[in-house]
């Protein structure tokens, strides 16, 4: 392990950490293009109901390609986290709590919700291998701060509380609205059809797994207090929220008038 992770400091240090700005700037540019694109409502992430076969690219399981690229998440967190660790921290380091909620999110959303799921649709080689690149980058980025932050104690501040609440106010939405799209999903095999979601926040937005996850993240940032952690907010941002618009979209074409006045991701707004 000390060898990985002496491997891993020389190629930041040396690659990296000289072409920060440049690659930073590529980062950013990357996330609000993919935003663009994906607001035109014309390509989707070929995962879920908007898979897409391809003659270039083989599908693979569900579950399986699901798992596989959020895992890349909680492992390279782990790997840069104990390479750039400084040693000596306090036992509820800022570091350790926030790798620990890390763990938590990914807990949850690589293993127990797909070992939960009904059914997963197929996924496209290329998007497991795309976002499995992205989860590894950003949880890197991220992780090498969790090591640096390793000697700071976990204090609660006002900061950190309200973005404690923001976070667990975020993943009890997200993981709870999951979980009931997921009964729907055991009710549209059992009728053959899919059901309007009419529970909790879904009365308002059609997406609120979505808003509950970029609420998560912002709660998440503001207790860790990086850039690392602000980027994966914007980078939550332009992934999911036209997302949530083309299920808005989606809804609206499958039960029309039944949607009713809800939005897609803010109440009575977007």
């Amino acid at each position: 392990m000390d060898a990985v992770t002496d491997l891993v400091r020389r190629l930041v240090d040396t690659y990296i950490i000289p072409n920060a700005s440049i690659l930073k700037t590529a980062w950013y540019s990357l996330a609000i293009s993919a935003f663009l694109i994906l607001s035109t409502g014309r390509i989707h992430a070929s995962y879920g109901r908007y898979h897409v076969s391809s003659s270039l690219f083989p599908n693979v399981n569900g579950k399986l390609g699901w798992m596989i690229m959020e895992l890349c998440s909680p492992i390279s967190a782990s790997l840069f986290y104990t390479t750039y660790k400084v040693a000596g921290g306090p036992l509820l380091s800022k570091g350790h709590v926030l790798l620990a909620f890390w763990y938590g999110h990914y807990l949850n959303r690589a293993i127990i919700s797909v070992l939960l799921s009904p059914e997963m649709k197929n996924s496209r080689v290329d998007i497991v291998l795309m976002s499995g690149f992205f989860n590894f980058v950003n949880a890197g980025w991220i992780g090498s701060d969790f090591g640096r932050l390793n000697d700071s104690e976990f204090t609660l501040t006002p900061r950190t509380i309200l973005g404690l609440i923001l976070f667990v106010v975020g993943i009890t939405v997200n993981i709870s609205s999951d979980y009931h799209l997921q009964q729907l999903r055991r009710e549209k095999a059992k009728k053959g059809d899919y059901v309007l979601p009419g529970w909790g926040l879904f009365k308002y937005i059609l997406s609120p797994n979505y808003a509950g996850e970029t609420v998560e993240w912002i709660g998440f940032a503001l207790m860790m207090g990086r850039e690392s952690a602000w980027s994966f907010v914007l980078w939550t941002v332009c992934n999911l929220w036209p997302r949530a618009a083309a299920n808005y979209n989606w809804y609206k074409g499958k039960f029309g008038d039944k949607v009713g006045n809800r939005k897609s991701i803010i109440p009575g707004v977007y």
